[in-house]
């Protein structure tokens, strides 16, 4: 199965939605293959967009933002379940070392073609794993996948994510010189 099959596995890519970038990055001192892909494949920055990360193989990251999911949001048991799917699905001798720590309520957001900026709740769903990574889910309304994180790492002594962000367009910037660093808790660029 190749790298694009393994995200639809996960989200739908729109048929119009082109792959407008791939990078080779670091990421928890291992070498990651980024995805982008865009609608009509022309690159915006902070537009709708998918982002698939790679470590070999495995998915580790993902990133959906490329529509504003409507309806209402599952049930916290049900997000959970949902979760814990995703993850089995994606990696699933991983998955077994997980254990839920809590479900947030929180915000995401894109630009649209016309510059709008589109705001959205969602399910912050985080786990722990045995290697003392965190890990999540964040869905929106309906159970819509927006985000998946395998072994994101914390900085505890700068308060702060320790795991590259290269899913961010904000903190990839910052990375080039071309932004300014992010406020905790996002990582240091």
């Amino acid at each position: 199965m190749n790298k694009e099959e393994k995200i639809q596995q996960v989200v739908t890519i729109p048929s119009h939605y082109r792959l407008v970038e791939k990078r080779t990055e670091t990421r928890n001192g291992n070498n990651a293959t980024i995805l982008r892909y865009q609608k009509n494949g022309k690159f915006i920055l902070n537009g709708p967009r998918i982002i698939a990360v790679f470590e070999g193989d495995d998915m580790i990251s993902l990133k959906n933002l490329s529509v504003v999911p409507e309806g209402k949001f599952l049930s916290t048991d049900r997000a959970k379940e949902m979760a814990e799917g995703i993850f089995s699905k994606i990696k699933p001798s991983y998955a077994r070392g997980l254990s839920f720590i809590r479900i947030d309520n929180q915000q995401r957001q894109f630009i649209d073609e016309n510059g709008k900026v589109n705001q959205f709740p969602i399910q912050w769903i985080k786990f722990g794993h045995s290697n003392g990574s965190y890990n999540w889910v964040t869905l929106g309304a309906n159970g819509s996948i927006i985000e998946m994180e395998i072994d994101s790492h914390w900085d505890y002594f700068r308060g702060r994510r320790k795991t590259e962000m290269w899913d961010n367009d904000d903190w990839v910037l910052a990375r080039e010189g071309k932004g300014p660093q992010l406020p905790i808790p996002n990582a240091l660029a």
